[in-house]
């Protein structure tokens, strides 16, 4: 198994994706020689240099990679980056020799299993879609992020795939979404919500109307809608969404943990709790709430696996990034969607 990184995506970029990768290797969960960085080679090299690891640029990727268990980075030059300003279709059509394209490519080539990127999610979006095939009975693809709540993970899609989904699409993200749960977190029959304006039946747009309909009748664990008060209080295990909703949703949750960690200590320390204490206690709530514990969201929909990351993640998101993508491939998760979209098309 390998997997692509994109070496220049992201605000911390490369240093990031550097130090994530070897902090990978160093918690066994791939050999350097399985994860091939893509971009400005001289900038990662010199990263590698400077932690004290031995990385390599790679000319023809068919001939002269490292062996899977070597422990030498391989290093593949692309010319170009892809800003997070820039606009995606400016950028796929004009860089095509950006570390994201060429990344993406070496999965589209079966070079690598996997891809990673914490730049520009809606270029990453249109890279995967343009040079990797749809699976097979999937509509559209969605971005599926996973959260801690009171119940343990779980997964919402789609957080910023599809701008103008159909009732279809949304039924095939709580297909995926199940999937995903139960495959990689274990939930034996997970519970499928739909995000709505009211828990009561009927609720909702047209859109959401259809969809409810949809989802009665697709063999799903389905629990009806289920309100944003619901979110985190572990009534379900995946929530669908619509991409503009499920992404304010993602955002929204992000800006109020790290309110209410700035509000905890404040407050705490204001209290006189001792300073040790207050660390360790703000530790343990950082561990539950930080979106770095399980690195990126997956892509799904798309053959190979496909992860978007943060723009800011920093060395444990992508560490995580590469565990979360690694084990994707490891369990065939695509494979089981496919099986998950076929049962489902046979009822609906």
């Amino acid at each position: 198994m390998r997997i692509a990184l994109d070496a220049m995506g992201g605000d911390h970029a490369p240093e990031s994706v550097i130090t994530g990768a070897i902090d990978a290797s160093e918690a066994g969960v791939l050999h350097p020689g399985q994860m091939i960085l893509v971009g400005d080679r001289d900038a990662i090299l010199s990263g590698f240099q400077t932690h004290g690891r031995e990385a390599c640029v790679v000319e023809d990727l068919l001939k002269d990679l490292p062996s899977e268990d070597s422990q030498v980075f391989p290093v593949f030059h692309a010319s170009q980056v892809v800003g997070m300003h820039d606009k995606p279709t400016v950028a796929l059509r004009q860089k095509r020799d950006s570390s994201m394209a060429v990344a993406t490519a070496l999965v589209k080539q079966g070079i690598a299993d996997g891809v990673i990127s914490a730049g520009n999610t809606g270029a990453m979006v249109g890279s995967a879609m343009m040079q990797l095939k749809g699976l097979e009975g999937v509509r559209r693809p969605g971005i599926a992020v996973t959260i801690e709540g009171e119940d343990g993970p779980f997964t919402v899609i789609d957080v910023g795939a599809n701008i103008a989904p159909q009732p279809k699409h949304l039924l095939h993200y709580g297909v995926m979404g199940s999937t995903l749960s139960r495959v990689k977190y274990g939930k034996e029959n997970p519970r499928v919500g739909l995000i709505n304006v009211g828990d009561e039946e009927g609720k909702g747009n047209a859109l959401a109307k259809e969809a409810q309909e949809l989802f009665r009748d697709s063999g799903l664990n389905f629990k009806g809608n289920i309100e944003g008060q619901d979110v985190f209080l572990g009534v379900c295990d995946v929530i669908v969404a619509e991409c503009f909703v499920g992404n304010v949703l993602l955002k929204l949750s992000e800006g109020l943990a790290s309110h209410l960690l700035h509000v905890v200590r404040e407050e705490l320390s204001r209290a006189g709790v001792r300073p040790q204490v207050l660390e360790d206690s703000l530790r343990a709530i950082v561990h539950r709430t930080d979106y770095s514990e399980y690195g990126g969201a997956l892509l799904l929909g798309v053959e190979g696996n496909v992860t978007i990351c943060h723009g800011r993640s920093g060395r444990r998101a992508i560490k995580n990034a590469i565990r979360i993508t690694a084990d994707s491939a490891i369990l065939h998760i695509n494979d089981r969607i496919v099986e998950d979209i076929r049962r489902c098309e046979a009822i609906v």
